[in-house]
């Protein structure tokens, strides 16, 4: 019965977001994509809480094992499989896609990943990155800045989720 704006608000709620353990930057993070059954008259709240329950019972014990070996965070792997997701949508290229800023990241070299100078933008329809796009201060501009961005660029796939957690 919630409607999108009281939904909005508790996805920016920086108290539900430490009830759930994350903050409000790396709530969205919770959302893995999957098929799931909600009451329509489910609150915003106990959405988000049991988003939580998904995410937790997504990260099964050999998904955990994969993630220690990339040396990733949870919410880094997140972050990192949201980049993947918007370079290809082939899941046989996800992992060589993941390799390469894995190896970047291990390097301390910038990612260098046009679709977060889209994200920093904020512009979906580029079609081209250009050298201009490449000097828009922004945290998520990972020409300018070396590291992961802040949080998620996009909702990654399960799909990119499991490249980098078995990136070649």
């Amino acid at each position: 019965d919630a409607d999108s704006a009281e939904l909005m608000r508790a996805l920016t709620d920086p108290q539900l977001a430490r009830e759930v353990g994350t903050d409000s930057l790396q709530l969205f993070s919770l959302f893995i994509p999957n098929t799931y059954e909600f009451y329509w008259t489910v609150s915003p709240e106990d959405f988000v809480r049991r988003m939580r329950k998904e995410y937790d019972r997504f990260w099964t014990p050999e998904r955990d094992a994969a993630r220690r070996r990339s040396g990733l965070s949870r919410d880094e792997v997140l972050t990192l499989a949201s980049i993947v997701t918007e370079e290809t949508n082939k899941a046989d290229e996800m992992p060589r896609v993941a390799g390469v800023y894995i190896n970047r990241l291990r390097k301390g070299m910038p990612l260098q990943a046009d679709p977060t100078v889209k994200y920093a933008l904020q512009d979906f329809s580029l079609r081209r990155i250009l050298h201009k796009h490449l000097r828009t201060p922004s945290p998520y501009n990972t020409y300018l800045n070396k590291g992961l961005p802040p949080s998620s660029i996009a909702m990654p796939s399960v799909a990119a989720i499991d490249g980098v957690l078995n990136f070649e």
